[in-house]
């Protein structure tokens, strides 16, 4: 039996928005763990100017972890 043109679009049709949902979780994915990682870095360095400032340590602040502002 020779399936419908129709159902083959189908098919097709399905399979491809499969793929693009599957494509955009793996992207949102990504990207949410690298904002984590951005958050963690950002906040250890505001704790440690406030450490910094509380302890009244004389200049300079404590300056950026690596890769914070890449």
């Amino acid at each position: 039996m020779i399936p419908d043109p129709l159902e083959v679009a189908l098919v097709a049709m399905l399979s491809m928005v499969l793929a693009g949902l599957i494509a955009a979780g793996v992207t949102i994915s990504v990207q949410l763990i690298k904002w984590k990682i951005e958050n963690q870095r950002l906040w250890s360095w505001n704790r440690a100017l406030q450490d910094h400032i509380y302890r009244g340590s004389p200049p300079p602040p404590p300056s950026a972890p690596p890769g914070l502002f890449d």
